[in-house]
């Protein structure tokens, strides 16, 4: 669209609000939106997504420079960077139509160094943009209808934030706004710091009261300690897939399809990190730009990557993005205990180093 804000809209154009991404999250972005009158113009790269959406009300786009075309906010709701880059600059990308009187709410998880490059590409048009974190670990609880209750994190203007506050109102339970861009992943990033060092910290407590024979949830219990269900009683699986990647990195270290390795920007399908592990990384990468030490954050994201790579192994097949062996639909901790590594192995790979060592 590159009329100005106040120009007629012809005919073809449908009500106000556009999204690019309709998976899990943007699936009840559809919902919400359907229910509040809006008729949103929807893309995703998988079609089965994009029909999902439109039973439920939405209209489908060819392509995201189709979406902005049409809508005059266009909210991103998108993994990561490299796919935010892609909607926005990528083929037929939002930036080849997005123009004067527009505005486009990232609501997915983006550096905010990228925040503040498209900021300036979307002023220098006369458009405005509004990074937006968001976390369903806030207050408010699940509805059937209209899902998780949203909390979101907005950054950027005053006056951009305020031509997307409507839309914000109707995505979310409950929001509030850091002047400044880039401040609504901030607070997002500091969200997932908080998470993953108590999910750290309650793997090990479960982990060393259990070792030693204690049952933690009576301690739980006894204590008041905020610690999911989940972490209790988990049963692993049989470790013969680990058992296997380990032999084979051992024999073969090229090749890569059985590989045992941690690979944190998930370049070997078999060992990518998951969505809940992705946010502490961008953590970490804003606490390096702001020099900010977070050491507990860094031991905490390590171990999740070391048992991510032991829950792939175990499981013995690859794991796709948003596998349902790797997310769990509401809380990111319980994953976390489910596939830690057992003390067990902890142990058999302690006693495997002193053999290699004396060697």
């Amino acid at each position: 669209m590159t009329a100005n804000a106040d120009s007629n809209r012809d005919d073809s154009r449908v009500d106000g609000v556009g999204l690019i991404g309709v998976g899990r999250v943007g699936q009840w972005f559809v919902t919400n939106l359907v229910d509040a009158d809006y008729d949103p113009v929807v893309f995703d790269v998988d079609p089965e997504a994009v029909a999902a959406a439109v039973e439920s009300g939405a209209v489908a786009a060819e392509k995201p420079a189709d979406v902005a075309d049409r809508v005059e906010i266009i909210a991103l709701c998108l993994p990561g960077r490299e796919a935010v880059e892609t909607a926005m600059e990528g083929d037929d990308g939002v930036l080849e139509t997005l123009g004067s009187g527009q505005a486009v709410l990232d609501t997915g998880t983006t550096p905010p160094n990228l925040d503040v490059r498209y900021q300036a590409i979307c002023h220098e048009r006369d458009a405005g943009y509004v990074d937006c974190g968001i976390t369903r670990q806030g207050p408010g609880e699940y509805d059937d209808e209209s899902g998780p209750a949203y909390t979101m994190f907005a950054g950027g203007t005053p006056e951009d934030y305020e031509q997307v506050r409507p839309v914000i109102e109707v995505l979310s339970h409950g929001h509030e706004f850091y002047e400044g861009i880039g401040n609504g992943h901030v607070v997002k990033a500091a969200n997932a710091l908080r998470g993953t060092c108590l999910a750290a910290i309650a793997a090990e407590v479960v982990a060393f009261l259990s070792t030693n024979g204690i049952d933690p949830e009576r301690v739980v219990d006894q204590l008041e300690w905020n610690i999911p269900a989940p972490y209790f009683g988990t049963e692993y699986p049989t470790p013969e897939g680990f058992e296997r990647a380990v032999e084979t990195d051992e024999r073969d270290a090229d090749d890569q399809e059985r590989a045992f390795q941690v690979d944190d920007r998930g370049a070997r399908t078999r060992l990518r990190t998951s969505d809940w592990a992705k946010d502490p990384s961008y953590a970490l990468a804003i606490a390096r730009a702001s020099n900010v030490h977070v050491p507990m954050l860094t031991a905490a994201h390590q171990t999740q990557l070391v048992a991510e790579n032991y829950g792939a192994a175990v499981l013995d097949r690859d794991l796709e993005f948003n596998d349902p062996d790797w997310h769990h639909p509401s809380r990111v901790t319980s994953v976390y205990r489910a596939l830690s590594r057992p003390q067990e192995e902890w142990r058999r790979l302690d006693r495997r180093g002193d053999d290699t060592a004396s060697e």
